[in-house]
């Protein structure tokens, strides 16, 4: 639906009142308007097209402006401050950290069993919920080496915290470790203080 200009509200000066109506002056510049897309279907809206072949065809390359292409400019550096890293920077080694996170130590990898972190520095301990919460099962992942071993450890601290026996499932393929019930922090502190 076309855009209805009210020509009659228009301030126009007298000298330009009797041009207007000499000429034709509302056919004039309502032809002006729509060549314009200033009223009309396309007025104040951007047309997107779909597809390529929906697009108006390139042309001839002179018809375009011309694009300069800087290697390396000097404002770069001002783009590269925007930009998310890459890969998660190396933490710098202190004696303790504020938020009480420890790096893993490197005599890790030379035991019978290692944990390694996730790629963002921490230990790969999880907790999933089924059946709408009323379940919860501990995941303990990135395990290499004796798998078997680590399982017996880990359970056997469980059952001492908590004082009860607790079922765990072994996936030696996958190098993951589950354990029915909630207990994260428990094996997170245990896996830290054992330098993992």
């Amino acid at each position: 639906m076309a855009n209805i200009v009210c020509f009659s509200r228009l301030r126009i000066s007298p000298a330009f009142s009797s041009i207007w109506k000499s000429f034709g002056g509302a056919e004039v510049v309502s032809s002006h308007l729509q060549r314009h897309e200033m009223i009309g279907q396309r007025a104040g809206s951007q047309v997107r097209h779909s597809s390529f072949r929906s697009s108006p065809e390139f042309g001839q390359l002179d018809d375009h402006p011309r694009v300069e292409i800087a290697q390396n400019p000097p404002e770069w550096k001002f783009v590269e401050r925007l930009l998310s890293p890459v890969a998660v920077p190396v933490p710098k080694i202190h004696s303790t950290y504020p938020s009480g996170w420890r790096p893993q130590q490197p005599d890790a990898t030379k035991r019978e069993y290692f944990v390694a972190r996730t790629r963002n520095h921490m230990l790969p301990v999880y907790m999933i919920e089924k059946f709408r919460g009323t379940k919860k099962i501990t995941i303990v992942k990135n395990i290499e080496g004796d798998i078997w071993k680590l399982e017996q450890e880990l359970r056997s601290v469980v059952e001492q915290a908590m004082r009860k026996k607790i079922f765990s499932h072994v996936n030696e393929m996958s190098g993951k470790i589950k354990f029915t019930g909630a207990f994260v922090n428990l094996i997170k502190n245990h896996l830290v203080e054992k330098g993992y």
